[in-house]
């Protein structure tokens, strides 16, 4: 009687004070576990099912009943747009979850992102792996332009931007040195850095210089995005302008970049790039992978690993005097959209034999999305 009775609470509070719920099944197509990977519902599936609902009430639980955490996707428009939460899927198999119109609990953030007006203008995103930050106006007098990714190696599942940033500022440390959770030991100047991207035209690149406008479109707990505009500049002759959206979810090494680029009527080529350096060397991947990786060794500071995977055929992986770039296609009116970001040899990948099969298999996950039905 007992364990019964404890089942048909289990069943209500699934179900929520209304009754109604929706059930979600995740199918997993790869011979590979899925651990923490993101999906994502459009919230008119769901108001199908419940109703009119509160975003603020949307509750996700697993088959077993228990909360997990979820967020409400605005993508910067002040609507609702999606509903995203993270599923664990064994090889070749299926898991199932259940959406009610009920209040969460609080959860802990996992990726968060800022301006950074007091550090020159910087745009600095995190989750709990890995962090990033790109450069505004502000560092162009100081540094001089550069549109390149830079990439913060961590060791600790915290969000750490604004205290690293604080220390700083306050002269109680540098986060160019290791204080135990990580640093800031890569190199960008006036290059692609950790796999930005540029156009690629008669075997050049033609860079941007920093952004110009920024604007936050969503800031945790699971995913931080944010919206990036570039003034004009010079691709050949012709004047060229540069948007790009990015956005991270929690748990995952690499950062997602949507490229949007005006001022080119026709088709052209684009390359995402990693900057070379003389203690560096790529590590290779058959062509269909549609990746580049590297390895940066810093002595006693580890070994930073960099990987970039796209989502459209690379038309060429080129080893140039100051990058290694992966080519593809760019057509106008068609947002381009890939994956860049980093490791770190203290902290989850101790050989280049990981850092090449986690990329592996983020280059099978993003060819064999888990697919999801709503009912």
């Amino acid at each position: 009687m007992k364990k019964l009775s404890l089942i048909l609470i289990s069943i209500l509070l699934l179900a929520g004070c209304s009754g109604k719920r929706v059930k979600v099944t995740v199918e997993n197509a790869l011979q590979i576990d899925r651990i923490a990977e993101t999906v994502e519902i459009p919230l008119g599936d769901i108001r199908a099912k419940l109703g009119e609902i509160d975003p603020a009430a949307i509750l996700v639980k697993d088959a077993r009943g228990t909360e997990i955490p979820s967020q409400v996707i605005y993508a910067g428009t002040g609507e609702p747009q999606s509903l995203i939460f993270q599923a664990d899927v064994r090889a070749g198999a299926s898991a199932r979850y259940f959406i009610a119109s009920v209040t969460p609990q609080a959860y802990e953030p996992k990726a968060y992102g800022r301006f950074v007006p007091e550090r020159y203008d910087d745009y600095a995103w995190e989750n709990d792996r890995i962090a990033f930050r790109i450069y505004g106006p502000a560092l162009i007098a100081k540094d001089g332009p550069s549109n390149g990714l830079d990439v913060w190696i961590k060791r600790t599942g915290k969000l750490v931007i604004d205290r690293w940033y604080a220390d700083y500022l306050a002269g109680k440390n540098t986060y160019h040195d290791d204080n135990g959770e990580g640093c800031d030991c890569y190199k960008v100047g006036r290059t692609l850095g950790a796999g930005a991207m540029a156009p690629y035209v008669d075997d050049s690149l033609w860079l941007a210089i920093n952004f110009e406008t920024w604007k936050t479109l969503d800031n945790g707990p699971l995913r931080t995005s944010f919206r990036l505009t570039y003034p004009p500049f010079l691709v050949r002759d012709v004047l060229v302008t540069e948007t790009r959206t990015i956005s991270l979810d929690a748990g995952s090494q690499l950062t997602k970049v949507t490229e949007e680029y005006t001022g080119i009527d026709n088709e052209f080529t684009v390359a995402a790039g990693i900057v070379k350096r003389p203690e560096g060397a790529p590590l290779l991947f058959p062509p269909e992978k549609n990746a580049i990786a590297y390895r940066l060794d810093g002595g006693e500071g580890g070994i930073t690993y960099v990987g970039t995977v796209l989502t459209t055929p690379a038309t060429a992986v080129k080893d140039i005097s100051d990058h290694t770039l992966i080519v593809t296609r760019y057509n106008p009116g068609k947002p381009l959209t890939y994956y860049t970001g980093a490791g770190w040899s203290k902290w989850g990948f101790d050989s280049d034999a990981a850092w090449t099969k986690y990329i592996d298999e983020f280059s099978q996950k993003l060819a064999s999305p888990l697919k999801v039905k709503s009912k």
